[in-house]
Parts: structure tokens; C-alpha cells; sequence
């Protein structure tokens, strides 16, 4: 008995000394993992300092500091699948105040492709900027500016931005949209294109057409900055368009060489307006339905008219934000402010 007693206690003093390494292991596995977790979660937050260091002069830390911006961009604003191709993705930042407490916010600009692009906003809270907003279905964003208009307080978002669809719908659009802070998101509230350009071959609309023409339509514009005029936010546009012929339509390719066939030019200011939520040039009511719009745009002052690809409609929209066509002699106009 006593022998048998002899042989257990190392056995159990080694199982024990087992035991104990096997917790301490476990311990320290268990502390590994949360400091793991810690840097982890430090390493998604965007800190100050980064956003600081983006703004370096030192170019090592200025392309360290923007490698891990657009990783946690791209996470905050759920493009995770854009991770592999973050090498083509371009950021910029900008600082403006868009939530009224007096201090910048910061827009994180994402260009994911040459088409396709979104927008962050962060506040500041701390020393971590903290995702509130995006704005996505974006084209290529070339620039940012923001508004903020005394005394509503009205913040606004202008992006400038490129669609280039001359491979395939032969167009390119260089325009702007403005957005505005509506029920915690920012909504489009305008839209205008600055330097539009469009071909168009007849045998496109007219299969059997005997002797089709190409023509190119140019919209030029500009627009003032957002302002307020008698305690109105107001937009001012001043546009040109441009309808060419092409001198030799016989080939299915684009001509090279075109005449100035027609060209009108028009002056329109948009009002804000916080029923519709939107900028109107008018106020308007439907014949038909008997219900009251917001006037968006005019389709006869549209570069497309010049091809008879729309009739006379107006562009509205109601009080339920739905976008509608409707033609012009269905329309009373209320309240006009375009002139």
C-alpha cells in the first residue's frame, strides 16, 4: 500500500505541473487574442493622427497614413470587395462643417473605378473621426465644396464629377450635384451638367432612314455658387446649346469635321424649396390630377430638344419626392421663379 502511494504522488505532482503549464498557455493564448482583437479594432477607427498624417511632407508617411484610410473607408462604407483592388482606388479629403456644430467634419472622397465613386462623412469625436453619412451610386468625383447658408443654417454638399461613356453610348458628362442633409441623409437635391457632349447617328432612331446624319450636341454651363437673394437660397444657370451637323455622315464611325447648325442660349434661377425638398424653377399645379408640383426643369431647354428626342414636358416633383414627365399643357404654373 505504501508502495503504491510511493508512485502516485510524482505522478500526480507531474500532472499537476501539467496542469498548470496547459492554464498558463491558455491564458496567455486567451490574453494574445484580445490584445489581437484590440489592434485590430484600433486599426479600423480613423484616428486624427492618420488623418494628420495624410497632410504630411514627408511622402513615406503621407502613402503609409492614405493606404490605411482607404482600407478603413472602404470598410466603413461596406465596399470590402474593393480591398484587392485598392491599389487603383483613389482618396481625397476634405474638411468642411455639414452638421452645424462649428467644427469641420471631414469627406473622404472614393473613386473606386473611372465610373463609380462614394462619399464619407465623418465627425469629429475626440481623436477618431467617426462615420455618420455616405453618399453612393456616384460617378468619377473630381472635386468637393460645401455650403453653409446663414441664417437657416442649411448645409450642402456640390460634388464635381465625370461620366465618360464614349466607348459604347458615345457621351461624355461633366456636371455637378448638389446634396443636402435630409432625415439624417444626404439626398440629391440638384443637378447640372457643365460640359456636355453627345453624338448621335439618325439610323440609330431610324433603321431605314436613306441618307442618315451624325450630329454632336454640346451643352455649355455655368453656375454660380449656392447663395441667398431676399431670403431665398437660390442657384443661378447660365446655359448654352449647341446642335452640329456632320459635313460627311456616310460612314457608321464619328465624323471628325461638323457646322453649327443651331444654338440657344438660356438664363435660369432655381429656388430652394423645403416642401419639395428640392431646387424648382416653379412652382406648378397638374390639370389632370388637380395636385400641386415642384417645376425641376423645362425639357425645351434641354440639349437633347435640338434632337427631337423629347417632346415639351416639365420635369416635377410632388409632394411625395416621386419624379414626374408631364406634358406642358397639362401644367398651370403658380409661382414662377426661373426668370
Amino acid at each position: 500500500m505504501i508502495e503504491r502511494k510511493k508512485i502516485s504522488l510524482p505522478i500526480i505532482l507531474v500532472l499537476f505541473v501539467l496542469f498548470l503549464l496547459v492554464f498558463r498557455l491558455y491564458n496567455e493564448s486567451k490574453t494574445n487574442s484580445l490584445t489581437f482583437n484590440q489592434i485590430i479594432m484600433h486599426n479600423n477607427l480613423l484616428s486624427k493622427k492618420l488623418v494628420d498624417n495624410f497632410f504630411s511632407d514627408n511622402d513615406e508617411i503621407k502613402e503609409l497614413s492614405a493606404e490605411s484610410i482607404k482600407k478603413i473607408a472602404l470598410e466603413n462604407l461596406g465596399y470590402e470587395n474593393w480591398l484587392n483592388y485598392i491599389d487603383f482606388i483613389d482618396i481625397h479629403l476634405y474638411f468642411f462643417d455639414v452638421v452645424h456644430d462649428n467644427t469641420e467634419d471631414l469627406i473622404i472622397s472614393v473613386n473606386l473605378s473611372q465610373d463609380q465613386g462614394v462619399i464619407g462623412i465623418y465627425r469629429l469625436l475626440e481623436d477618431k473621426y467617426v462615420l455618420t453619412s455616405k453618399i453612393d451610386g456616384l460617378c468619377n468625383i473630381k472635386n468637393i465644396t460645401a455650403f453653409r447658408i446663414e441664417p437657416s443654417k442649411k448645409a450642402f454638399i456640390l460634388t464635381e464629377e465625370l461620366l465618360d461613356e464614349m466607348v459604347g453610348a458615345y457621351f461624355v458628362d461633366s456636371f455637378i450635384r448638389v446634396f443636402s442633409g435630409i432625415e439624417n441623409e444626404f439626398v440629391e437635391v440638384f443637378r447640372q451638367s457643365i460640359d456636355y457632349t453627345a453624338y448621335y447617328y439618325e439610323k440609330w432612331g431610324e433603321p431605314n432612314a436613306s441618307d442618315p446624319k451624325w450630329y454632336k450636341i454640346i451643352e455649355s454651363s455655368v453656375v454660380d455658387n449656392i447663395a441667398t437673394e431676399k431670403e431665398h437660397i437660390t442657384i443661378n444657370v447660365s446655359k448654352s446649346l449647341s446642335k452640329f451637323e456632320a459635313i460627311n455622315s456616310t460612314s457608321f464611325s464619328i465624323p471628325n469635321d461638323y457646322k453649327l447648325i443651331e444654338q440657344n442660349s438660356f438664363d435660369i434661377k432655381f429656388f430652394w424649396s423645403e416642401l419639395y425638398n428640392s431646387f424648382i424653377i416653379s412652382e406648378g399645379k397638374i390639370i389632370s390630377k388637380n395636385i400641386e408640383v415642384g417645376i425641376l426643369e423645362d425639357t425645351a431647354q434641354t440639349v437633347d430638344y435640338l434632337l427631337n428626342l423629347t417632346g415639351k414636358y416639365y420635369k416635377v416633383i410632388d409632394e411625395n419626392k416621386r419624379i414626374l414627365f408631364i406634358d406642358k399643357n397639362d401644367i398651370i404654373i403658380i409661382k414662377d421663379f426661373s426668370t
